[in-house]
């Protein structure tokens, strides 16, 4: 073993001693040759701390540079607003006063301003996308510029801009800002404003994904459309998990987690508290800011300025491309644009449809076409008519697969209930018109959001008016179906032939002809039962 030569030892015995004076207080024990810290000794009692503390500061130095010089006695401490950095400003830039809002006209209001991104490659294919990172189609980006454009028609001047790590929110982004003249205000991405996470639903075509993955239909649409239904849960193994992503490498293993999958309520959860202590005080030092995002992330935003109920939330429509611009009090309170004329508004009130009007809450003013906007919102009906008319078939088959389990119990060569349900129309399967009653006014009350579905709601009132009024006590499977159909068709305000809304029989002569086809039926059951 090879030793070192004294005068080294020596030189690393003065550098450890040195480098220790710095940071601790020593007693060196010069005959066992070694040294012991007895206690560490503060950074502002070190030589240089104490230095520093002696020096004066330069103008405009700020509690970052120097937190202790600015705590001495006759010190002022300059305040920065948060966008100061994101704007390219220093700590020794002077201090801006505090932003004020003036006490009438268009300057007494903050004004925030909501837009989807365009058109994505899969919202045109209608697939789940979540956190899935798709590039816009080209209607897509026509659409971003033309939000662009709204906002330099209007006047509106933007200060700073918030968006999500997806390409097509920050694209969207970009290119509205492009189109307004005002490319360099600053831009915030953060991935608390990404879309929801549709866990293992993402990527599958949303017409079809309850299939291919084995999933109840009515749970499915469920998931879409309810508050606080999770969709399945995401695994590794996925093809679309974004655990290895760099953008988020820094997320704990908590919030890697709770993003497997996503409900309207966890996405709420993710993108308030950025909302609140990032958002709003840049609002309220004055920047007349826009969040470019998606459509679950503006829907929970809407829904937490306007103070919104989770069951109105659920009918609204979130267009793409189209402006929403909100006038805030010092409060960050909304401002009704119909009926506070004391201000000054940028523009004319307009674009609200049945899920966004005033009724539900509503104060934000659209930018974009009156058409438009109420075509998205039809869309949106049809999407929920048709939720609600698979919870109403598949009421009509749970009766049919109980009473084949029931035929199974007291026959068992009566064949497979599967095999009755699939030709549950052609068989012409029958049940008790009070029991199709009960199981519907059972699921209503199971589910309070159910009692304001419109079809269920007639379902329910036609059923009674057939036990009360008629006194028809069966019904047919393929009957049931039909009825469906009808209420469907007349809540979407569109009769194809052969069906007749329930709204327009009002001809005598056929309701004539349903009452005798009723007493014949009455009669065959009385002589059947005898």
């Amino acid at each position: 073993m090879m030793r070192t030569a004294p005068h080294v030892r020596r030189k690393q015995q003065y550098l450890v001693q040195r480098y220790l004076l710095f940071t601790t207080s020593v007693n060196v024990d010069t005959s066992s040759g070694g040294s012991h810290v007895t206690s560490k000794r503060p950074l502002n009692k070190t030589p240089r701390g104490v230095a520093a503390a002696k020096m004066k500061p330069l103008n405009g130095t700020s509690a970052v540079l120097a937190p202790q010089l600015l705590q001495q006695p006759g010190l002022t401490n300059t305040r920065h607003s948060a966008t100061h950095f994101v704007k390219g400003g220093t700590p020794c830039d002077p201090e801006c006063p505090d932003f004020r809002l003036a006490d009438y006209g268009e300057e007494s209001l903050y004004t925030l301003i909501l837009l989807r991104h365009g058109e994505s490659e899969w919202n045109s294919q209608n697939r789940y996308t979540g956190w899935c990172d798709v590039n816009l189609t080209k209607r897509g980006e026509l659409e971003a510029r033309a939000a662009g454009r709204l906002l330099y028609e209007n006047g509106i001047e933007l200060d700073h801009i918030f968006t999500s790590v997806l390409k097509r929110a920050s694209f969207s982004a970009n290119m509205c800002l492009n189109m307004a003249k005002q490319h360099w205000v600053p831009v915030t991405k953060t991935w608390r404003l990404n879309e929801r996470h549709y866990g293992a639903l993402q990527g599958y075509n949303k017409d079809t994904a309850f299939a291919e993955l084995d999933l109840d239909q009515e749970l499915v649409m469920q998931m879409r459309r309810s508050y606080d239904t999770r969709p399945p849960v995401m695994q590794d193994d996925h093809p679309y998990w974004h655990g290895a992503d760099r953008r988020y490498k820094k997320l704990s293993h908590q919030q890697l987690e709770n993003t497997r999958t996503e409900s309207l309520k966890d996405c709420a959860d993710r993108i308030l508290p950025f909302f609140n202590s990032v958002i709003c005080p840049s609002i309220k030092s004055g920047n007349k800011c826009m969040i470019v995002s998606h459509a679950n992330t503006i829907r929970t935003l809407i829904k937490h300025i306007d103070n919104i109920s989770d069951e109105d939330i659920k009918g609204m429509s979130i267009p793409t491309g189209i402006p929403l611009l909100y006038r805030l009090d010092k409060n960050l309170k909304p401002v009704d644009p119909n009926y506070d004329l004391d201000f000054q508004y940028m523009v004319e009130p307009k674009g609200y449809t049945w899920g966004t009007s005033r009724a539900h809450g509503f104060h934000g003013v659209y930018l974009g076409d009156l058409e438009r906007l109420q075509d998205i919102q039809r869309k949106r009906d049809v999407t929920n008519r048709d939720w609600q008319r698979i919870i109403l078939r598949n009421i009509g088959k749970s009766l049919i697969q109980k009473d084949g389990q029931d035929d199974d119990d007291d026959n068992e060569d009566d064949g497979n209930c599967e095999k009755e349900l699939s030709s549950s129309k052609s068989s012409g399967v029958v049940f008790e018109t009070r029991q199709l009653w009960w199981q519907l006014h059972t699921k209503m009350k199971e589910k309070p959001e159910y009692e304001k579905m419109l079809l269920l709601v007639r379902m329910k009132d036609h059923l009674e008016n057939l036990m009360y009024a008629r006194r028809q006590r069966f019904l047919t499977y393929q009957g049931f179906d039909s009825i469906v159909q009808k209420l469907h068709l007349d809540a979407e305000g569109q009769i194809i032939e052969p069906f007749v809304a329930l709204a327009d029989q009002e001809d005598r002569d056929e309701r004539q002809r349903i009452w005798h086809e009723s007493l014949a039926l009455d009669l065959e059951e009385e002589c059947l039962i005898k």
